[in-house]
């Protein structure tokens, strides 16, 4: 009974700790977009510095030119590397631990919530369908930037939209881009993370890559209760319960299903050999580490 009364705080600990750091992560990144769209002072580097993406749109450009798209800076790059470096350790936690868009939809998540007292879920066959938008939008963006020689993705990046909200580019510019940011936050008021499973295009090459990860989660059958906590609480909809280890590219590895979980040691953060096992906090302070660290 105590083992389960100190879980039960320990998964609320990281609950509250990993949402305090992504409220932090997303202030910082507005405040540097406030910096330059509303205050008119230039900040370090701009809004399309921050984000990896552009550094992959700029690979092809980069090899066949030995020069990069105009707007992508050598942060982009470090940026790209440090979110390979996570993936390869942790998989996909740039997207359930760091990404400040995916913290926005979260937050509309949560006062969709308070709004409507649920969640909805897209059908299964179309859900799966849906899914593949943002693969067809990786190849189609990583293809016309290169033919292009142009980041072609900027006009319609939700993000890049959200930090020139008070700009008076806004419409001329970032029209698409805008709409994309109104009707993710919108889907995200009712499906938990819609623009992170259906358009996100670093999400889908994550999504690539994502069985090279050396840490994994992985559930014990034996002590499994069936409670299906662990479905009701993934933001991608994938069903805990009846894997046995998470193979699932959509999977974000936020790691909010190992910190539902009621049985002590059910679902766990482990390696591909079963030799080492992290907690979520551990994870969590490792992949902040060496996400700015390494740049």
């Amino acid at each position: 009974m105590l083992n389960q009364k100190a879980n039960r705080e320990f998964q609320k600990k990281f609950r509250s700790i990993r949402f305090l750091i992504l409220i932090i992560i997303l202030a910082i990144s507005t405040f540097l977009g406030i910096l330059h769209q509303v205050l008119l002072i230039r900040p370090p580097v701009s809004v399309d510095a921050l984000c990896p993406f552009g550094a992959i749109e700029s690979v092809y450009t980069l090899i066949a030119t030995k020069t990069v798209l105009n707007k992508v800076a050598t942060s982009s790059f470090l940026l790209l590397i440090a979110t390979l470096l996570i993936a390869i350790i942790f998989r996909r936690v740039f997207c359930g631990l760091i990404c400040p868009l995916g913290t926005l939809q979260e937050l509309f998540g949560r006062i969709g919530m308070k709004i409507f007292r649920k969640k909805l879920i897209i059908p299964m066959p179309i859900d799966r369908l849906l899914r593949y938008l943002k693969y067809l939008g990786l190849g189609l963006i990583v293809f016309f930037s290169a033919y292009t020689g142009s980041l072609v993705q900027r006009s319609y990046d939700p993000w890049v939209a959200y930090h020139h909200l008070s700009s008076s580019d806004l419409f001329s510019e970032f029209s698409i881009g805008f709409l994309i940011l109104l009707l993710s936050l919108a889907g995200s008021l009712l499906y938990d993370r819609f623009f992170c499973k259906y358009l996100c295009p670093m999400g889908a090459f994550l999504a690539l890559i994502n069985k090279l990860g050396f840490f994994r989660i992985e559930r014990n059958e034996r002590t499994c209760i069936k409670c299906q906590a662990c479905d009701r609480i993934c933001p991608v909809n994938i069903e805990v319960s009846k894997e046995k280890i998470v193979h699932s590219p959509e999977c974000i590895n936020c790691n909010e299903c190992v910190t539902t979980c009621p049985v002590p040691n059910t679902l766990i953060i482990t390696n591909r050999k079963r030799t080492r096992f992290f907690s979520p906090l551990v994870v969590l302070g490792l992949t902040i580490l060496l996400f700015f660290c390494s740049h």
